[in-house]
């Protein structure tokens, strides 16, 4: 049975917490400026992602109608992008559950920050999320804290979820796991807004994430495609002052030029007087802002992150999704130039894509889609 008092206060609430984190002078968001600057991001990059995670999150929240889940959750969050962190501890609090609150070592404030601001907001959140810190893979520590969690959701790359699973109880984990997106081009499309859209998917978290499209796929000839990653070329530039890229290390230097090298052996050939087929960026700090190719028809390319991007052209979405599918399980996010059909959803959707949205959106899924708030109120794996 609900309690209609209890689910009210908790709604009211997660509501005026959600509200906080889209005013850019709340408390809880100068506390995060702060604890994240001259951290991995700049601060643009910073400052985008805190205004798009919660921005929808008020119909999903007071649409929640469930029991309390009384459950004690533990998340393990990732470094790569900016966004899990907040997004885990209010599906937490939606669902009604305790929430131990495991940070990456690459950000291990935004958990303190939620934790203060519950407590802010007072019953029936307050209370109810406890930060933790440890270095990942410690099996001593995990093994006591593991028994204490009914539920684990935990983010990482596939070998890092087996080996949470090798050690919790069976059914526990729900684990978000290493996953890839591509972009689709419809002939027809407005190319400067493509293009921009586009530019956008690519440029927050420098790919980072697995909702950044790698592989664009451009409906029509090679020229078309080519014409498209100029364009590309063109948008990347002109986003790189409002959302700059973040310093590369030595080995994602190496990875931009051994990149750039496959490209100059699987790049369509460039016509005589016409554009080039690969578009690289500036200079930055000793790695290219950003490298669009153009290649061949074929399955989708996941070349890693740093802004690469390869361009291919493709018969119809019907070719597109074919090679889409060849990424199995793997496929997340079909970003589509302009409005996404009935009939393009259902081509990709049949493709194995979880998702199905417009390019200049593949970054900022709605509220509930990695986490759910279901993951937090089930103490077993649906």
């Amino acid at each position: 049975m609900i309690d209609l008092t209890s689910l009210t206060a908790r709604q009211d609430a997660l509501l005026r917490g959600a509200a906080q984190w889209r005013d850019r002078n709340s408390a809880a968001r100068v506390a995060a400026r702060e604890a994240l600057r001259n951290g991995e991001w700049p601060p643009e990059v910073v400052e985008t992602a805190l205004e798009g995670v919660l921005r929808d999150a008020d119909e999903q929240l007071a649409a929640w109608r469930a029991p309390e889940a009384d459950l004690t959750v533990l998340a393990i969050l990732p470094g790569n992008v900016i966004g899990p962190t907040i997004a885990a501890a209010y599906c937490a609090a939606a669902a009604g559950s305790k929430l131990m609150l495991k940070s990456s070592s690459r950000e291990l404030q935004l958990a303190d920050i939620l934790a203060a601001q519950f407590e802010q907001l007072g019953p029936p959140v307050a209370g109810t999320l406890r930060p933790m810190r440890w270095s990942g893979g410690d099996e001593d520590f995990e093994a006591k804290v593991f028994p204490l969690a009914q539920r684990i959701v935990v983010f990482g790359d596939d070998a890092t979820i087996e080996d949470v699973k090798r050690r919790a109880p069976e059914g526990s984990v729900k684990g978000y796991g290493s996953a890839f997106s591509i972009g689709f081009v419809p002939s027809g499309s407005d190319i400067g807004a493509a293009t921009q859209a586009a530019a956008f998917d690519v440029a927050l978290f420098d790919q980072r994430g697995c909702l950044s499209p790698q592989t664009i796929y451009v409906e029509g000839s090679d020229a078309q495609a080519i014409l498209f990653g100029h364009g590309l070329s063109i948008s990347l530039c002109k986003l790189s002052p409002s959302l700059p890229r973040a310093h590369a290390g030595e080995a994602e230097i190496a990875a931009v030029a051994e990149f750039i090298r496959r490209l100059h052996v699987r790049a369509l050939p460039p016509a005589t007087h016409a554009l080039g087929t690969i578009f690289v960026g500036p200079d930055k700090d000793g790695v290219a802002e950003f490298v669009v190719g153009a290649e061949p028809f074929s399955r989708p390319a996941c070349p890693a992150f740093g802004r690469l991007v390869i361009v291919k052209p493709c018969r119809d979405a019907t070719q597109a999704a074919d090679a889409a599918k060849t990424l199995g399980p793997k496929l997340d996010s079909v970003g589509v130039a302009g409005p996404v059909t009935p009939s393009l959803q259902r081509i990709f959707m049949k493709a194995g894509a979880l998702r199905v949205c417009s390019l200049g959106e593949m970054q900022r899924p709605p509220f509930g889609y990695r986490p759910q708030i279901a993951d937090f109120a089930n103490a077993r794996v649906q």
